[in-house]
């Protein structure tokens, strides 16, 4: 293949991934304690210094691409609501799912029909243990301690990781590590916020500004590959009438 379409067509493939990327974080730019995804790519010389050697499929250049996870605090909302919770500073909050324990900042919990504290997705949070809420009035302390009209009924378990975090997405706005041998830490001082709520990090504008970035490029890479044909049409046509 002409090093200079497989070049073009290694930049369309990276911009249709950084497509999907920037789509995936605009649709959660609304999604309470979401964390936006970001990519990199760049072009790589596969043999620095020395062209493909004649009748070889190798190609000179290629587009790597990386995932990674920006872990950024979002912005925090005063909502007034008992249960919704915000984590001030690093952490997680702890959830029990039918997979095992899962990590998340989405702290818009709710009480489930048997009183059960879970997720907004009815995930279970974890106090030790289940926590079940069966009173009127409901405090939450800095320290994530539960109390239910004036007695403890638990408290909340808040962790974290070393950083940098090596944190893997499972839906949800939830996290497992990639280690599955990673022990969490609880997180000292007064990190839970009653009735605040962390936002999505997504800033819708700098999303549409790199979408619209890209776009572009996916348009240039694609003129391009058809300048690249187009010449090699000619040079065939050229030939054929010597």
């Amino acid at each position: 293949m002409n090093s200079g379409i497989y070049s073009a067509l290694s930049g369309n493939i990276a911009a249709m991934k950084r497509l999907d990327v920037l789509s995936n974080n605009l649709a959660n730019v609304n999604t309470p304690g979401f964390k936006k995804d970001r990519m990199t790519f760049e072009s790589l010389l596969q043999a620095a210094g020395k062209a493909p050697q004649a009748g070889t499929t190798d190609a000179p250049v290629y587009s790597e691409t990386a995932f990674f996870t920006d872990h950024s605090r979002g912005s925090v909302s005063q909502t007034g609501n008992t249960f919704d919770l915000a984590i001030d500073g690093d952490g997680f909050f702890v959830v029990n799912t039918p997979e095992g324990k899962a990590y998340t900042r989405q702290g818009n919990f709710k009480l489930d029909a048997t009183g059960k504290l879970v997720t907004a997705d009815g995930y279970e949070v974890s106090g030790g243990g289940p926590i079940v809420i069966n009173g009127s009035r409901v405090d939450i302390s800095a320290k994530g301690e539960i109390l239910v009209d004036g007695s403890p009924v638990g408290t909340l378990d808040v962790v974290d990781f070393p950083k940098p975090y090596a944190l893997q997405k499972n839906g949800n706005a939830l996290f497992v590590p990639t280690d599955p041998q990673a022990v969490p830490q609880p997180v000292q001082g007064d990190p839970v916020r009653q009735g605040y709520l962390e936002l999505s990090n997504v800033s819708a504008i700098q999303e549409m500004v790199q979408l619209i970035e890209t776009q572009r490029f996916f348009e240039m890479c694609s003129k391009a590959i058809k300048a690249y044909d187009d010449m090699a049409g000619k040079a065939a046509n050229e030939v054929g009438k010597i």
